[in-house]
């Protein structure tokens, strides 16, 4: 992209008032494009050429992250930093917005939303962080927020002292998350104000409770549209049959209707209904997914002075932690927007911030909020966000006996199935385990005592901790036990156990109870969205049937190869010099795929006895099982394959579609790499985008496993020759190798089908490894 030239100044812009008084407009091009920092000298012009294909490239880029962060998070910076440049930065700038503490990104609205979309879904929070890192100290950050530069529209009038809390849980999605603890942590924090709240309302109904109760603060809970469609497939209910009217893959905001059935509302009604004539409210917080591109932006469009919304996928507790302690720093800051908004995501990130890399919150806002801070960052400097003075800590002897429960309750739901893969893989044995401080906690709470024992035979797995729990809530994701036990190993058929949880502080226990859970085969595996990412722990590169087979292969490779002195050097064959440069990484893979076909003569079986049909379960069979009975399952068939690649150093992957599996494999390693930084060569086939939706809703949850969201950038690589699908159910027809590369190929065409692709290379890297059962079951 051509670097536009820069004006390196232009005029003041005014301050504004902090306490939500209307505030003069920013000095600055109509229009424009711009970044904006404290200092009113320092409006900083943007560029807009090629701004779509870059808000369609990072938009993907940011939500791959689990595939790059830890590994070429640097090179991300440093493609952000020249994102920058291209946009017309120059490094000195950049460094002034490194040390600005805070980057407003001005964009315009004309009143048309296919009017600089691109500059509303490129995920600034994400880029300006990104580029400025290395130019940052390590105490230092940047908090990046959104104005939308809109004039002639009403802005928030005058609201009652209120929090209206709104949560969307319709029948057909009703189960599927609880809302009780987002609801009482958001009342909690907002105490002093009046309180409403209104559940499943219809899109009406919405409208006329702002009208009504005049709000100054809206919550919103519920689903977004992305994720109830993603909800309603996987329940097996057509999302067209379950929409009142016509249904569409864009951003917004599932709401119930009088007939029962969903009305998925769009930003432009949601902007209708929250901000009717009658009322405004001055914020409204977006407890959704992918809200903070087009349904928040949308809504200040309206009439709204500030709304809050999230860039995709978001840690529910995450999400409830930064709510909270936004409500609570926005009631002690006396409403000061941007300071709680700082201190908010603050914690947030110091909670956890390896589950918050390449995350963005979206803070936007109808009038510059920089203009105001020459005071209101001179106030925040005062107190940094989420320091504790000394010695404000509440210890076990302030309790008295049976009050316990007014400083400190817990909140846990276990996982009902229990089985060595995740076990193995320090999954943890609840799905939310969460210490929530009570009306006494004002402070941190020390020493609290976590204790939990699994029942495994006659011994026991045993968690311990002593924790320090500050309010909000400490959320706790790693409850792991030892693999020590026998049992855990062996057992072949479910069995019933327990668990026991015990939460002490000091001398009084907080919570203690017994649940009984299902302890599963270690050798049974369910194809769920939770469960398929342990796949790769059945895959036994050593196992002594691998081994042998290798060791057999290596006569196949000879020949093929024409070469007596040949064998698989995996990667090191790759050469740039020959018109198809991976042909050596092909023939050794053809090697492995001749050896199986003619010395092992497999036939395809149906998989063994699971008893969990209803849960999707399936009993995996081990390459010494394959090789002792001379057939397998589709799945076991290509878990046998991924293992010999894996053995003889070629990356390989397993592609799941509906009902079916079958491996694949890497032709380079160099290939493998650039695909780890989420760069499709032809983004705008991968990537579409427009005013109203982008076709890639939610983020890659995990390094290793590919989901739908990834199709096309899969089927891309496929047809560019870095990526080989292969179909084993192939080995047992006695085929060729490229009959069933061909097959492969054709296995994929139909996209619906397609469930996800894992990459065992990168599972590896994340800590997934073999489980230790190799070649020993019956």
């Amino acid at each position: 992209m051509a670097k536009a030239k820069v004006a390196t100044k232009s005029k003041p812009h005014s301050t504004s008032r902090s306490d939500g008084a209307d505030a003069p407009s920013v000095s600055s091009p109509p229009g424009s494009l711009l970044l904006r920092t404290p200092k009113p000298s320092e409006d900083i012009p943007l560029s807009s050429a090629n701004l779509a294909r870059a808000a369609m490239e990072w938009t993907y880029v940011v939500r791959s992250r689990r595939r790059w962060v830890g590994t070429d998070a640097a090179k991300q910076q440093r493609a952000a930093a020249e994102l920058l440049n291209s946009l017309g930065l120059a490094r000195d700038q950049i460094l002034t917005l490194a040390k600005a503490g805070v980057v407003e990104v001005s964009t315009p609205w004309t009143g048309n939303d296919d009017d600089g979309w691109a500059a509303r879904i490129l995920p600034w929070e994400y880029v300006i962080s990104a580029a400025t890192a290395e130019l940052r100290n390590a105490e230092e950050s940047v908090t990046v927020i959104r104005h939308l530069d809109r004039s002639a529209v009403p802005t928030s009038s005058h609201s009652n002292e209120c929090v209206l809390y709104v949560c969307s849980d319709p029948p057909l999605l009703k189960g599927v998350y609880s809302f009780d603890g987002e609801r009482e942590l958001t009342r909690s924090s907002l105490r002093g104000l009046e309180w409403q709240e209104i559940t499943n309302p219809t899109l009406e109904e919405l409208s006329a409770a702002i009208s009504k109760y005049k709000p100054r603060i809206v919550h919103v809970a519920g689903f977004d549209s992305h994720e109830a469609i993603n909800f309603l497939t996987k329940l097996g209910i057509d999302p067209n049959e379950a929409s009142e009217g016509a249904i569409a893959r864009r951003d917004g905001y599932v709401l119930a209707t009088k007939s029962g059935k969903l009305k998925f509302a769009s930003p432009e009604e949601l902007g209708i209904a929250l901000a009717p004539p009658e009322h405004r409210p001055e914020i409204i917080c977006l407890n959704l997914r992918n809200s903070a591109a087009r349904v928040a932006p949308r809504l200040v469009a309206a009439g709204i002075t500030s709304a809050i919304g999230f860039q995709d996928n978001f840690d529910d507790a995450l999400a409830e932690l930064f709510f909270t302690v936004f409500y609570r720093e926005l009631i002690e800051s006396k409403w000061n927007l941007l300071i709680s908004f700082q201190r908010a995501w603050s914690r947030t990130r110091q909670q956890s911030f390896d589950r918050t890399q390449g995350t963005g919150i979206a803070l936007w806002s109808s009038r510059s909020l920089v203009a105001q801070t020459e005071t209101g960052l001179k106030t925040a400097a005062i107190r940094k966000p989420n320091t504790i003075p000394a010695k404000t800590y509440h210890h076990a002897t302030e309790a008295k006996a049976g009050e316990v429960l007014d400083w400190l309750k817990v909140e846990l739901k276990p996982i009902g199935d229990l089985n060595y893969s995740m076990l193995h893989n320090r999954r943890s044995l609840f799905e939310r385990f969460k210490l929530i401080c009570q009306n006494k906690a004002t402070a941190p709470l020390r020493d609290v005592n976590i204790k939990i024992i699994l029942s495994a035979g006659a011994e026991n797995a045993v968690f311990e901790r002593t924790v320090e729990v500050r309010p909000p809530f400490l959320e706790i994701n790693d409850v792991f036990v030892p693999l020590t036990s026998s049992l855990t190993r062996s057992v072949h058929e479910s069995i019933q156990t327990s668990v026991h949880i015990e939460v002490t502080w000091g001398e009084h226990v907080v919570h203690r109870d017994t649940m009984s859970a299902r302890l599963i085969p270690v050798d049974q595996w369910r194809d769920s969205d939770e469960d398929r990412k342990w796949l790769p722990s059945f895959v036994f590169p050593r196992d002594p049937a691998v081994m042998r087979l290798v060791e057999v292969a290596q006569h196949y490779v000879r020949v093929l190869r024409d070469d007596p002195a040949a064998g698989f050097d995996g990667y090191q064959s790759f050469d740039p010099k020959l018109a198809d440069p991976a042909s050596e990484i092909d023939l050794q893979v053809r090697a492995i795929w001749s050896a199986i076909v003619h010395e092992l003569e497999l036939g395809y079986i149906n998989p063994p006895p699971g008893y969990s049909t209803e849960l999707d379960s399936q009993r995996l069979r081990t390459p010494s099982m394959i090789e002792r009975h001379h057939s397998g399952t589709c799945i076991d068939l290509a878990l046998f394959l991924a293992a010999c690649l894996e053995l003889v150093d070629i990356y390989p992957v397993i592609f799941l579609l509906e009902g079916h599996a079958f491996p694949g494999y890497w032709r380079s390693s160099e290939y493998h790499k650039e695909f780890r930084q989420a760069r499709p060569d032809r983004i705008q086939e991968v990537v579409r985008a427009d005013s109203s939706a982008t076709d890639i809703s939610g983020a890659q949850r995990e390094a290793w496993l590919l989901g739908k969201n990834t199709y096309n950038e899969i089927v891309q690589l496929i047809n560019s020759g870095q990526l080989v699908p292969l179909e084993t159910v192939r080995l047992t027809e006695n085929c060729g190798f490229w009959e069933a590369v061909d097959a492969g190929r054709d296995n994929l065409r139909p996209k619906k089908e397609f469930a996800a692709m894992i990459d065992i290379v990168l599972a590896r890297d994340n800590q997934v490894t073999p489980l230790p059962i190799l070649g020993d079951n019956p």
